[in-house]
């Protein structure tokens, strides 16, 4: 009985539950927040979006390309005359490729022998061969200069001081690399070797100083010569870039003559600072070629600027002579130069005379003065390895001294007649 009662009991419950479950009530009100739980693990990335549509294209750009080094020859297409002279100038023959083992063609003078020991064959580059001097490079792009006794340069005939025609010494014994490119060669690199010769320092479009080496690479021009210009530098700094050694304000020299391309610095120490060197020589004619050619050597002449120092000369017979006799003596030397006759193979051009200055050199010899003395200036002449007469220094800076001065003229004053 009682178990049948427990079991009715049950089920009403049951019942009363499910009606209940049927029917949400309201909703009670919020409990408060529980603590901050630790975040959960990132989702995996999306799909990557679609690129979208491109974009307008743009207008043309300007092209551009550096100029490029287009050679001599190309020059020449257009400016023939110009070539034709500049071509028997000293400047394209600073150094000089050696092809199918034969020596270079010059204007003016002839290399036929190479140093004892070498054949043309052994011979990469000559440098120079043009007036002065030669100087020779193996294939592996060192100059020669052999052991202790070699003899490596070799001197041309130089007919004014009788001397030349041989060969001496060039740093004997010793290793020299080609490092000259700067100012001997066109478009010049110093990265690399040139055409692969360990002791050439530096690359180069042509060897010797060529049209571009002054005038710029020439591509552009070549292509479009009524739009594009070369470049056309007048001042004489241009010229200073190759034609001087170390710094401008000291002219260099050993030996008892002035060390060779020192023009600038000559230049540097005068009031002819202020002129450009073109305004005396045209840069594509060298004066070799116009002395050959029994022309006059310089555009313009001294008496052009200094004609009142012509109208007077202390003594007459030095009439014959000209200004450079005196005011560019052969105080350098390239080559050859013998102390005996104050007489280098270069003219200098310092060209002011100092009337009681005798010597020329500072006391170590090192450094040329800024003014000419007058052992230059007269005794290259007035020596006893000179053709004319020897002369004291006291009669030298007598002779020099208020030289172009002419004396105040005598005014006669007529007697006053007395009673």
């Amino acid at each position: 009985m009682k178990r049948n009662l427990l079991v009715l009991f049950i089920l009403i419950a049951a019942l009363v539950l499910a009606g209940c479950s049927s029917q949400q009530g309201p909703q009670g009100p919020a409990g408060p927040q529980g603590p901050q739980g630790v975040p959960g693990v990132e989702g995996p990335a999306g799909d990557a979006g679609a690129d979208g549509a491109a974009g307008a294209t743009g207008a043309p750009g300007l092209s551009y390309e550096p100029p490029a080094y287009v050679g001599r020859e190309t020059c020449a297409e257009c400016h023939q005359g110009i070539y034709d002279v500049f071509m028997k100038s000293g400047h394209p023959y600073k150094l000089n490729k050696v092809v199918g083992g034969q020596p270079p063609v010059y204007p003016f003078t002839e290399l036929v022998d190479t140093p004892e020991g070498y054949t043309w064959d052994d011979i990469s580059y000559v440098i120079g061969g043009y007036n002065w001097k030669a100087r020779f490079i193996d294939k592996q792009g060192y100059i020669i200069t052999g052991d202790a006794n070699a003899a490596t340069q070799y001197n041309f005939y130089n007919p004014i001081l009788e001397m030349g025609d041989n060969w001496v010494a060039y740093h004997a014994g010793e290793e020299k690399p080609y490092d000259c490119g700067t100012c001997h060669t066109t478009g010049y690199s110093a990265q690399g070797h040139q055409d692969d010769m360990p002791g050439m320092i530096g690359t180069w479009s042509e060897p010797g100083i060529q049209c571009e080496e002054c005038h710029g690479a020439g591509s552009q021009h070549a292509s479009n010569p009524n739009t594009v210009d070369m470049k056309v530098d007048r001042d004489a700094a241009a010229c200073g870039s190759c034609h001087f050694r170390g710094t401008s304000e000291e002219v260099n020299a050993s030996g008892g003559f002035i060390q060779h391309h020192e023009q600038y610095e000559e230049m540097f120490q005068s009031k002819h600072l202020a002129l450009d060197c073109v305004e005396c020589h045209d840069p594509h004619s060298g004066v070799v070629q116009l002395r050959k050619a029994e022309e006059q050597t310089t555009r313009t002449l001294c008496e052009n600027c200094h004609f009142e120092k012509t109208k007077f000369e202390k003594n007459r017979f030095h009439s014959r002579v000209d200004c450079i006799d005196c005011h560019m003596p052969r105080v350098t030397k390239s080559a050859l130069g013998n102390p005996e006759m104050f007489s280098g193979d270069i003219r200098t051009h310092l060209m002011a005379i100092d009337p009681t200055q005798i010597g020329q050199f500072t006391e170590d010899g090192s450094q040329a003065l800024s003014q000419l003395s007058l052992d230059f200036a007269c005794r290259s002449c007035h020596s006893e390895a000179g053709f004319a007469s020897v002369k004291s220094d006291e009669a030298l800076i007598d002779m020099a001294t208020g030289y172009h001065t002419a004396p105040a003229p005598v005014v006669e004053v007529e007697a006053t007649p007395t009673e």
